[in-house]
């Protein structure tokens, strides 16, 4: 191989991690958000299942307190 071969060898190297750095990048943004997103989701499951053991609660407290 000649300099100017390994040279242009060298050169489509660089652009091919800079293109891999790019993506890097970006699948790391999308982690941070997809992980911000699933923490809101279980955050909000947990209240629903929190008012829906407090309504049931409720519910049997008044049932048991009726009989």
């Amino acid at each position: 191989m000649t300099v100017k071969a390994n040279q242009d060898r060298i050169i489509h190297l660089e652009d091919d991690v800079k293109d891999l750095d790019e993506r890097v990048t970006n699948l790391e943004t999308n982690m941070t958000d997809l992980l911000a997103r699933i923490d809101i989701i279980i955050k909000m499951g947990r209240m629903t299942l929190a008012i829906v053991a407090a309504a049931l609660g409720l519910d049997l407290g008044i049932e048991g307190g009726m009989l």
